[in-house]
């Protein structure tokens, strides 16, 4: 009971500089998320366009950004940009970081989601007189995004998920937060429990949402 006590009257305590860190948690994952879905999607094209000058810079981008990780390109760019006098805050640096790697894989995923709309489709949208970018935009586009929702979730969460990498170049998140707590009071599992239930709320949140809207779109692709 002692030590139920003491964990409760703890967490009390610390309460709010967790919550503040989860804040800046939630800051991170909101700003990343639009930038890593609006670079898919300007990447999707050239990756798909079959012409060796748009593909292969494309593809070489993907498959850099999907092959290392992402702490090592939250570092180069942290410590590459000051040599071209840009000093972005340690915040843009992680936003950055995470939006050009989860960026990477939007673009496979909505190249996945485009190749399973019928060529037809292609088709219809040029008889009607779309350019190829028209047709894309506004035939092939919206329907393979309707495709496309559960993975798309699902890399959504695994980029909350990796906002507490940020912690690495002095962001102070949740995870780095709580660190900073566990050196100050000598006391840990609680902290971790604590940091658990926080991401999982936040995740879980996320998951609900992706999966109701996938429900009312399910029928109109």
């Amino acid at each position: 009971m002692d030590f139920l006590a003491q964990s409760t009257s703890l967490l009390i305590m610390l309460f709010p500089s967790l919550v503040s860190g989860f804040l800046i948690t939630v800051s991170v994952a909101a700003a990343a998320m639009p930038l890593a879905l609006l670079i898919g999607i300007l990447l999707v094209g050239p990756r798909m366009s079959g012409k060796a000058v748009l593909t292969f810079p494309a593809a070489a981008y993907i498959e850099f950004m999907r092959n290392t990780p992402l702490l090592l390109q939250i570092y180069l760019i942290y410590f590459g940009l000051p040599l071209f006098g840009l000093y972005p805050s340690e915040f843009s640096c992680g936003v950055i970081g995470i939006a050009l790697q989860h960026g990477a894989f939007f673009v496979e995923t909505y190249r996945g989601g485009i190749e399973s709309i019928s060529p037809r489709q292609w088709e219809a949208a040029r008889a009607i007189g779309m350019t190829r970018f028209g047709a894309f935009w506004n035939v092939i586009l919206p329907q393979a995004l309707l495709r496309i929702l559960g993975p798309l979730g699902n890399q959504l969460i695994i980029l909350v998920k990796d906002t507490s990498l940020v912690s690495a170049i002095g962001v102070a998140e949740l995870t780095m937060t709580g660190k900073v707590a566990i050196e100050r009071t000598a006391t840990s599992i609680e902290i971790f429990v604590s940091i658990a239930i926080f991401y999982l709320a936040l995740t879980s949140f996320l998951g609900a949402g992706t999966r109701l809207l996938e429900h009312r779109t399910q029928g109109r692709a």
